[in-house]
């Protein structure tokens, strides 16, 4: 069962009270990026822009990382909206690429904290941990594939 159906008033959102009640948890979850200070996930959603030149590249993460933050910060919002509204919520295309960068960073920032760098990295990984990111990536490949309909 789809999640994203496009319709004329735009993408029609529709979760079950369990996937809302998951889905809220997420924005909690990346809350706590940064902490502790060598959390993985800092390294994975900051990659170096310049990778021979750190001095370039931490230039370039303090002229940007505002910017980053604040539209990091619009894309929680959208994503909060759509997961506490208990009705059906249309998101305009803006809004689900929007829900789409949240969930995505969700799935890297947990990938990174689990130790996820290749496919047989995830394999190991215990059953619940497989599943939570599994559904994150389920939850991205069908937004994603009503987005490209819509090309």
């Amino acid at each position: 069962m789809s999640h994203f159906t496009m319709t004329p008033e735009g993408i029609a959102v529709s979760f079950s009270p369990e996937e809302r009640r998951f889905l809220a948890d997420v924005l909690p979850f990346l809350a706590t990026l940064g902490m502790p200070d060598n959390d993985p996930a800092e390294e994975r959603l900051h990659p170096p822009v310049y990778l021979d030149d750190p001095e370039s590249n931490e230039e370039w993460w303090r002229l940007m990382g505002g910017e980053l933050r604040e539209s990091r910060r619009a894309d929680r919002e959208v994503f909060r909206r759509a997961v506490e509204t208990e009705d059906r919520i249309f998101l305009d295309e803006e809004e689900a690429d929007a829900f789409l960068r949240v969930v995505n960073e969700a799935r890297l920032v947990l990938a990174a904290r689990l130790g996820v760098e290749v496919e047989e990295d995830h394999d190991r990984l215990p059953e619940e941990s497989r599943q939570v990111l599994d559904y994150l990536g389920w939850v991205l490949e069908d937004l994603t594939e009503v987005l490209s309909r819509s090309l």
